[in-house]
């Protein structure tokens, strides 16, 4: 492969790299109160840029290697992402690079991308030398970037391409374009385009999705002619008919959209499904049985959505089976759907029946879900089935039990989660680790939290690290600070030796988990012991919050023992170095 082809795709990987967005976390609703009790200070990150970094990537800019040109607009993108102020005075440079003749593909890319992220509407005529560039990679940065702006010249070329064949990717992003801008000067061809058999599927998709934004009546007899074909020959003209219909209203498009919702391709039942819930959410009720029974899930959770949206004992039920649904997403939604909607009085005693019956069935989603439902209504009833649940070979279920156990906090249930933690670091291992090292730290939670006395020989064997790792430092981590809330204000000689040697557990062989740490200072502030001082305010340097927990648990200990306050949190700068030119200091 040649060097220009190398190049070309590294800077093509980066600009992905730029245009990544975090994945969400899963649902999130198991937490730690350990990690908030206390609440440490903690300052706010605030970025930094060395001085000259703008003058230097404007040099590399008039280099005449391409790799520096690609790698300085790339930087310059970085950089806005990051917050960097003023860089609008790149825009001329980069401009220049984009404009220059026979530039290197891959710098003209690199700077078309940086001239986007900077959003300069000023760069559009430049943008619009490019409409239909042989070069795709270019063009799918500058075509979109023009409908953003609205640049009315890009019109004429968008219409005029939809004349032209072979229909490949320069048809779609000019229908993508002219959708964008609102142009109804497009509405004839597009509809050809949607209707011909002779065009490709991708195209007339997109046609139709375009077509649908543009107009927003009298396309029924045409959704009607294209719903006509049943068989798997005719999911595409299907899926444009439902798209056809998309911001549609009147009795016509119902009809056409309800006979969408039980099509046997689950795209078309799941958009024809979208705009009737738009429409009215009971429009979907006589379809509700077999789109909740659906084998897409998308389809399911348009029928969950309708469940949510129209309230009734038997909706609740259906929403309540839902907790056993195979997706993830689908059953998050339907317990947040129930949990929404035991909010009103008038459905609580209804969702709680709900969610006991599922709690008590066999389905281990059911039993995960259900159990985060009743504990955030705080249905303490349900804690003696959690109890029960903690021996369930599902992690999902066990964790979900403990971590519920800990929120209800029974006082009944003390006893037997003290026994089950006993049990368990035994030997007794029926958990994949990580799984239980989550289950053991929640009921460790909960005995600390409850100053619950019997725990604590149960607890103090924990505090040391374990052969093999046996215990889990999240666990280790809970009963550290599990046994700072059982001894608080009382400053035990064995328990404070233990908490200040894992302290200062820094060196090799002895290094100890950052976890154990942290909730080692926070029990010797809580003992209010006086012993650890000398290594808390060895770990607490500066005299101010940073980003470093241990530090800050270091400081919150140090108030509760001597008094003294720990500053606000201020600031706390975080130099951005990872340039591939830096000034020299």
């Amino acid at each position: 492969m040649s060097s220009r082809c190398w190049l070309r795709m590294a800077v093509i990987a980066a600009i992905v790299a730029l245009s990544a967005t975090r994945v969400r976390a899963a649902d999130g609703a198991i937490d730690s109160v350990m990690y908030r009790s206390p609440e440490l200070p903690m300052p706010e990150l605030v970025r930094t840029f060395p001085e000259g970094l703008t003058e230097l990537w404007l040099k590399a800019l008039e280099r005449p290697e391409a790799d520096l040109k690609s790698r300085a607009a790339l930087s310059i993108a970085k950089a806005h992402d990051r917050g960097m102020k003023g860089l609008g005075q790149m825009v001329p440079a980069l401009v220049r690079e984009l404009e220059q003749p026979d530039q290197h593909p891959s710098v003209r890319i690199a700077a078309a991308r940086a001239l986007v992220v900077l959003d300069a509407k000023d760069a559009a005529a430049s943008f619009s030398r490019f409409l239909g560039s042989s070069d795709g990679d270019l063009r799918e940065i500058v075509e979109p970037a023009l409908a953003k702006w609205d640049y009315a010249p890009a019109r004429a070329d968008w219409l005029s391409r939809l004349e032209k064949p072979p229909y490949r990717r320069g048809t779609i992003l000019a229908i993508r374009g002219l959708a964008a801008v609102g142009e109804q000067k497009a509405v004839p061809r597009l509809r050809e385009l949607t209707l011909s058999p002779n065009v490709p599927a991708t195209v007339r998709l997109e046609a139709a999705k375009a077509l649908g934004a543009l107009r927003r009546a009298g396309s029924e007899a045409d959704a009607r002619r294209l719903s006509a074909d049943a068989s798997p020959h005719g999911i595409t003209d299907r899926l444009a008919a439902a798209a056809l219909l998309r911001h549609h209203k009147g009795d016509e498009t119902i009809r056409l959209l309800q006979t969408l919702t039980r099509d046997a391709e689950p795209a078309v039942a799941a958009a024809a499904l979208e705009r009737l819930i738009e429409l009215d959410p009971g429009l979907v009720e006589p379809f509700l049985d077999t789109t909740l029974q659906s084998a897409d899930a998308r389809v399911r959770a348009h029928g969950t959505d309708v469940l949510i949206r129209r309230p009734s004992d038997h909706h609740l039920r259906l929403l309540a089976d839902q907790l056993n649904d195979p997706h993830p997403g689908v059953r998050g939604q339907a317990r947040r759907g129930l949990q929404g909607l035991a909010a009103k009085a008038e459905w609580r005693d209804t969702v709680i029946r709900e969610g006991a019956r599922v709690i008590r069935g066999d389905d281990w989603r059911g039993l995960e879900q259900a159990a985060i439902l009743l504990v955030q209504l705080d249905h303490k009833p349900a804690a003696s089935r959690l109890l029960k649940l903690l021996q369930n070979d599902r992690p999902e279920v066990a964790v979900a039990a403990a971590w519920g156990l800990r929120r209800l906090a029974v006082a009944d249930t003390l006893a037997g989660a003290l026994e089950y933690l006993r049990a368990t670091v035994s030997g007794r291992r029926t958990l994949p680790a990580a799984a239980e090292d989550q289950q053991l730290s929640q009921l460790a939670q909960f005995l600390g939290q409850s100053r619950f006395a019997p725990a604590d020989p149960v607890l103090r064997p924990l505090v040391a690290p374990s052969p093999g790792g046996r215990v889990g430092g999240e666990t280790r981590s809970a009963a550290v600070w599990a046994l700072g809330l059982i001894h608080e204000g009382k400053a035990v000689p064995e328990l404070v030796g233990a908490f200040v040697a894992r302290l200062s557990a820094v060196v090799p062989p002895d290094v100890e988990d950052g976890r154990v740490r942290r909730m080692a200072a926070i029990s010797l502030g809580r003992m209010k012991t006086e012993d650890g001082l000398s290594m808390l305010r060895k770990f607490y340097t500066g005299g101010r919050p940073t980003l470093d927990p241990v530090h800050n648990a270091c400081g919150w200990a140090i108030e509760q023992i001597t008094g003294e306050v720990t500053p606000a949190a201020g600031t706390f700068e975080v130099p951005q170095r990872d340039w591939f030119l830096t000034p020299i200091d």
